[in-house]
């Protein structure tokens, strides 16, 4: 299930567990809104029968900025001591995939997330839509959720 720091289902949550230990989601969500990753969304897989306990994914602008995004979290998750398990796509940047096997985080442009619409496929299951952040990676203050997502209210 998707956890937060405070492992405390807030307004934007619409689950209640805690399998990812010491904030790493949140660490995750602020790594790529450092690099302005936007429209960041964490679906709850565990009740799915795969691997993986929760997607994080987000947008990017361009390429890029896909792969400074996907750099930034490999970076701040080696620091928490996590190494991913696999990488697929960086090299062409339209979707980054870093397998992290608990956690997977996939990193698009605008017309491939549009394209593959895994909020879509997986729209039945629980997930928490995180406002975008402004200058210095921080939530904005009122923002608006991303047009088209759940904002879970």
């Amino acid at each position: 299930m998707i956890p937060n720091a405070e492992n405390d289902p807030g307004p934007d949550r619409d689950d209640g567990g805690v399998p990812l230990s010491d904030g790493i989601l949140d660490r995750m969500v602020e790594a790529i809104h450092q690099r302005h990753g936007f429209d960041v969304v964490a679906l709850d897989m565990s009740s799915v029968p795969l691997t993986m306990e929760v997607f994080l994914l987000c947008t990017a602008a361009n390429r890029i900025q896909a792969r400074a995004i996907a750099d930034h979290v490999e970076r701040t998750a080696r620091e928490t001591g996590m190494r991913p398990h696999h990488v697929e796509g960086y090299d062409d940047g339209s979707w980054i995939l870093i397998d992290f096997v608990d956690l997977v985080i996939h990193v698009f442009l605008p017309e491939t997330r549009r394209y593959y619409g895994l909020e879509m496929l997986w729209s039945d299951l629980p997930r928490i839509v995180f406002e975008d952040a402004g200058p210095g990676g921080q939530p904005e203050d009122g923002a608006a959720p991303p047009e088209g997502t759940d904002d879970g209210r």
